[in-house]
């Protein structure tokens, strides 16, 4: 039954959340040595992002013709919050393979690599939100308390995407082929969510279908919304919300049916 698989991989799950240490420890060491003997560390990414961030904000603000005051802000938040997403679930696909000497020699629990890579992302998020405060040093836009909603968002974002690691995981190990669609897919997806173009420049009833029927501008806009001074709406929390639970319970009946075959696959 599918109920089993999904308490057996929710116990899986918390158990590995209270260790804690382990997994944390190996995704901040992994990040340490990836940027060993660099001036800067992790902040080069965080350079490269705001290099990105200024070059493409000028370029397609004036392409818009929108206000930099307005569009600065927008771009910046909403590419940081999807460079997670996308950051994460490139690298979920990957999340077995690349572990697969630690998973065929150790005892370590499977889902202790999950947590590790979606760790080392949001060590790259956190430096990342940099950014947003040197662009509202510049922009200024108007801040109130609903920027804690960015909290309860980004909680939001996280459990989507573990549920869509613990998915993509199983599905990449057993069948490689799947990462490479993965890949095209969001490149797509990109210039289909609100990131470079903002709402209000669409045009016409078919294209609203970008947003309303989009689950990513939800996911985006949980987290951006609140940072730039706006309350999400009841329909786009509840569209985060329900995304974010159908997912996981999908990943976790793929993880609860398939893990025990994971170091089969590899």
């Amino acid at each position: 039954m599918s109920s089993g698989y999904i308490a057996s991989a929710f116990a899986v799950s918390v158990a590995g959340l209270w260790d804690f240490d382990r997994w944390f420890t190996l995704a901040w060491t992994d990040t340490s040595l990836r940027y060993r003997r660099t001036v800067l560390g992790p902040w080069w990414v965080t350079l490269s992002m705001g290099a990105m961030i200024g070059s493409v904000g000028l370029v397609f603000g004036a392409i818009f013709g929108s206000n930099l005051s307005t569009y600065m802000p927008f771009f910046a938040t909403g590419m940081i919050v999807w460079t997670l997403i996308s950051a994460t679930i490139i690298e979920g696909c990957i999340v077995f393979t690349q572990s697969s000497g630690l998973i065929k020699s150790t005892n370590t629990p499977l889902i202790t690599h999950v947590y590790r890579m979606m760790a080392r992302q949001l060590i790259v998020f956190a430096h990342n939100l940099a950014l947003i405060a040197l662009v509202w040093l510049i922009f200024r836009w108007d801040i109130s308390f609903s920027i804690f909603l960015a909290v309860p968002g980004l909680v939001i974002v996280i459990v989507t995407l573990a549920g869509v690691v613990l998915t993509l995981g199983v599905l990449c190990t057993r069948f490689r082929d799947i990462q490479q669609i993965i890949g095209a897919a969001l490149q797509l997806l990109f210039f289909l969510t609100p990131i470079i173009w903002m709402p209000n420049s669409l045009r016409g009833k078919r294209t609203v279908v970008l947003m309303d029927f989009n689950p990513l501008y939800y996911l985006v806009d949980v987290v951006r919304g609140p940072i730039l001074g706006h309350t999400p709406s009841l329909l786009e929390w509840s569209m985060a919300t329900g995304t974010a639970l159908v997912v996981l319970l999908i990943g976790y009946t793929m993880f609860g049916k398939f893990s025990h075959r994971i170091a089969f696959w590899l």
